[in-house]
């Protein structure tokens, strides 16, 4: 008898758990949303996530509010994400290759099983670069240069142009060299002032295109750039390598999957806000797109995997 009616109890209290726990997820958020961003303010990433916050937040009924979390592209937030409460009310937006490839280069407290993917928000159009009046006129012509000039420079913002360059080094029998610059606002002024020979660019640099300041040469994404569709990219130069970043939002792994659903659901609704699309299409040039968590995840693993194989070739 006294066993029965501890097994009752049990019972009653699992329900009861059960119970609250159904009801906290149907009732979420209840309290302000917090949402690191991997990158400085100013610059693309920080200003999507800003853009969308106020959007986000109607949606949801509560603030969405924004916390810079910048450094090693992207991994300082991604950390601090991955050791929060997987409640729903720490989130994080960073690009793709913060969890794509940083753990194959660096030492990362973490790895893309840390997280749940919740949705992309924004795809970044990355080019390599060019002054107009180099005796290169695309990137064909700069392979042939490069093979008779020795030693070209290029504006290197991150491990993974190195990785890419090393990679059509290798395979073309050129020796070129990066040089470091913080960012798009060091790329810019290091081509412009002629004090490299080229650069790779996140996006930036549409308006100096535009301007007739700069060309792009090829573009390393799958498809061709938005405002640039007549440059080839370098998967059609018969390089086998491509390169998918988003700008996207995540949670701790563990989060409730209702509370997933409602996130990417209300991240679905605040991508089509008028104010989200004008700073994308007529601000960054951006195309404005949306992934849900399941493509994300899967896209997610398959990117990480093939820049493991591209890293493991150029070893």
């Amino acid at each position: 008898m006294n066993r029965k009616v501890l097994v009752l109890g049990l019972l009653v209290v699992f329900v009861l758990i059960f119970g609250l726990a159904v009801l906290a997820d149907a009732q979420y958020p209840t309290k302000p949303i917090k949402m690191l961003v991997g990158y400085r303010a100013g610059g693309s990433a920080d200003s999507m996530a800003r853009m969308l916050a106020t959007p986000l937040g109607d949606i949801l009924g509560q603030p969405v509010v924004i916390v810079n979390k910048a450094g090693a592209g992207g991994g300082v937030a991604a950390t601090a994400l991955k050791n929060s409460k997987p409640d729903g009310y720490t989130l994080c937006m960073t690009t793709a290759i913060t969890y794509t490839f940083n753990p194959h280069v660096g030492k990362c407290e973490y790895t893309i099983d840390n997280f749940q993917f919740i949705a992309a928000v924004g795809k970044f159009q990355e080019a390599f670069v060019s002054t107009p009046d180099r005796p290169w006129k695309d990137f064909k012509g700069l392979i042939q240069y490069a093979k008779a000039h020795p030693g070209l420079t290029w504006a290197s913002q991150s491990p993974l142009d190195k990785v890419f360059l090393r990679y059509i080094g290798k395979k073309e029998g050129i020796e070129w060299n990066p040089v470091p610059v913080k960012g798009g606002a060091g790329m810019i002024p290091a081509v412009l002032g002629k004090h490299v020979d080229f650069g790779f660019s996140g996006g930036v640099h549409y308006s100096y295109v535009k301007a007739g300041k700069m060309i792009v040469l090829a573009t390393p994404r799958p498809q061709r750039l938005a405002a640039s569709p007549e440059i080839p990219t370098l998967k059609e130069l018969g390089y086998d390598v491509t390169l998918t970043n988003f700008n996207m939002a995540a949670a701790p792994k563990g989060i409730q999957k209702s509370i997933v659903k409602k996130l990417a659901d209300a991240f679905a609704q605040a991508v089509k806000d008028p104010n989200y699309v004008d700073l994308l299409e007529n601000k960054l040039h951006f195309p404005a797109i949306f992934m849900g968590s399941e493509e994300l995840e899967r896209t997610i693993r398959e990117e990480s995997e093939a820049y493991r194989r591209m890293i493991q070739a150029i070893k």
